[in-house]
């Protein structure tokens, strides 16, 4: 039995291989799809292919992600956030994602806020990402990706006045880095 699991390893790779490629595209198609529909003013559509499991369904806004219980067990904040965005990007779907699918997929890779409850936990990620401009960029739609996906990025200036009077009065004692003078580019404010 073991002789025939080992001599069949590789073709089941393989296949797997092209089955993860396969679903890539048709996750790409799907956002396609997705993006046609909202401007239609139609509800997006579902993705009928995948399956349950430990993959991230919910969290990764419709498509495959792996995410294991221990994914991002022991991480900082904004490494997890960073390594998880990457993944929706690597995955093929909508990479931007809004705070809420990222603290979902987080809680389920096994990343320990330390915040009391959910709630908390939640306006930390939330004022992190807002205040943390050099990593993070928030677009229009309200969902959050990489700033090095967007080279010419520039949010508008509204924009960052409200999110910085949003802010205020919130802080991510487990995040220090993001609290420090010149930690968001702006060392005249933060002084």
């Amino acid at each position: 039995m073991a002789d025939a699991a080992s001599a069949l390893q590789p073709a089941i790779d393989m296949l797997e291989g092209d089955l993860a490629e396969l679903e890539r595209q048709a996750n790409g198609l799907l956002v396609s799809i997705n993006l046609l529909r909202q401007r239609a003013g139609m509800p997006p559509r579902q993705s009928g292919f995948g399956q349950p499991g430990s993959e991230s369904g919910g969290a990764s806004g419709g498509f495959k992600i792996k995410l294991h219980s221990d994914t991002f067990t022991g991480k900082k904040l904004s490494a997890a956030v960073r390594e998880y965005l990457d993944m929706r990007k690597k995955a093929g779907g909508d990479a931007p994602a809004t705070s809420r699918e990222i603290f979902d997929a987080l809680k389920e890779g096994g990343f320990a806020s330390g915040a009391k409850d959910d709630a908390t936990a939640l306006i930390v990620l939330r004022t992190m990402l807002r205040k943390n401009t050099t990593t993070f960029a928030r677009l229009q739609n309200g969902k959050f990706g990489l700033r090095s996906w967007y080279p010419n990025f520039k949010p508008s200036k509204a924009a960052s006045q409200s999110e910085a009077v949003e802010a205020d009065g919130e802080s991510d004692p487990d995040e220090a880095s993001y609290t420090h003078p010149g930690a968001d580019g702006n060392e005249a404010e933060a002084a």
